[in-house]
């Protein structure tokens, strides 16, 4: 039977900050007028964001 890989706190972290920032985003949008474009703004802000804290948290 193959082993399960437990998460990291990185990943977990940086999980919930990456939906919570598309939320943010299509939130926004949906505010603005314009759905597409926060989305693809939360998504790029989510991805930054959880590059930073993988990166920071993994040391």
């Amino acid at each position: 039977m193959a082993k399960k890989k437990k998460e990291s706190k990185s990943d977990v972290a940086g999980g919930l900050v990456f939906v919570g920032s598309l939320m943010l985003g299509i939130a926004l949008g949906i505010f603005k007028g314009n759905t597409a474009v926060g989305t693809l703004a939360g998504l790029g802000i989510g991805f930054i964001l959880f590059g930073l804290i993988k990166a920071l948290m993994d040391k």
